[in-house]
């Protein structure tokens, strides 16, 4: 009896362990979370989407008590993003460069995980699968799969001291075919020495307050939103929903989304004349954008998913304006 005993109390120790263990399993991501946003760093790195490729000069440090990143681009359209605090200004010579700049701006590597990591279990299983090396310092893999096979799968090098992403990967949920990713080639995690590297070069300016990448994934607020809207996968929150003018010169109700990793953008507006074909197709990298007429509504959705993603996603919503 005692053995017996001996054994069960070993077998309950066992399984307290590794819940316990398990309950860890998501510390490595935010760390990551926190590094990502905050660590302070010189480096380059490089952008790499629908075969294009980008190179980025980027200085993260305290200046006068308050977190400054400064990126510049060092090929293809000039054009700076500083950051302070949470908000953003664009630099550029023209207006071209600067609206280049926006874009840039939608994803502000190395702040690639949202503030509340937890929130992703909701919609992703989390597997670690390695270590490697990237611009010379040693890292850890991660991989976050989609649950519903939707979203793209999203991979991460870790640095093994800081937790500093140092690589992301996004890939196809069912190719694993890479659909963007940004890596480090050069990076120093300390803050710069001279605080000119913080002082833009361009005049032309657009100043966002409070635009820094959005905490998505933290705990939102109720919104109240001028549309129900259900059928979404699950994990998706709404952050917020607002009324915008199409270029058709159409009113459009627009719901903004998120599940953490993805901002998703769904387009409500009356339809007018006859219903058009559904239709999807990549915009740039791996933000795709789809549409599809339903109870004489036409829907859009705009987001970081594959077009065929966000078909099915649309035929799968139930809406009806308030």
């Amino acid at each position: 009896m005692h053995r017996i005993s001996c054994i069960t109390g070993g077998v309950l120790l066992g399984v307290a362990l590794a819940a316990q263990a398990g309950g860890d399993d998501w510390q490595p991501l935010r760390k990551a979370a926190q590094a990502g946003r905050q660590q302070p760093l010189s480096g380059t790195y490089l952008h790499q989407m629908s075969g294009a490729l980008e190179t980025f000069q980027i200085y993260r440090g305290i200046v006068d008590n308050q977190l400054t990143e400064r990126r510049e681009s060092l090929d293809g359209l000039p054009r700076e993003i500083l950051r302070q605090g949470n908000d953003i200004t664009y630099f550029a010579p023209d207006a071209r460069a600067l609206t280049a700049a926006r874009v840039s701006a939608m994803r502000l590597f190395p702040t690639v995980l949202p503030d509340n990591v937890d929130s992703l279990a909701a919609s992703y299983t989390l597997k670690r699968l390695g270590s490697d090396r990237v611009a010379r310092h040693d890292c850890d893999w991660f991989q976050l799969k989609p649950n519903d096979g939707l979203r793209y799968n999203q991979r991460f090098c870790l640095d093994s001291v800081t937790g500093m992403p140092l690589k992301a990967v996004m890939l196809l949920p069912r190719s694993n075919e890479v659909a963007e990713q940004y890596t480090f080639t050069d990076v120093d995690l300390v803050p710069p020495k001279d605080r000119a590297v913080y002082k833009p070069h361009y005049k032309l300016s657009y100043t966002q307050r409070g635009g820094a990448q959005a905490p998505s994934g933290t705990v939102v607020p109720p919104v109240a939103s001028p549309v129900d809207v259900s059928g979404l996968p699950a994990g998706f929150k709404l952050l917020r929903a607002v009324e915008r003018t199409m270029p058709s010169g159409d009113k459009a109700r627009h719901l903004m989304y998120t599940d953490g990793l993805v901002m998703l953008s769904l387009f409500v507006e009356p339809q007018s004349g006859d219903p058009r074909p559904d239709r999807a197709t990549v915009v740039q990298g791996a933000l795709s954008m789809a549409s599809h007429n339903v109870d004489n509504l036409q829907l859009t959705l705009v987001g970081d998913l594959p077009e065929q993603s966000l078909i099915s996603m649309l035929r799968s919503l139930k809406v009806s304006m308030k």
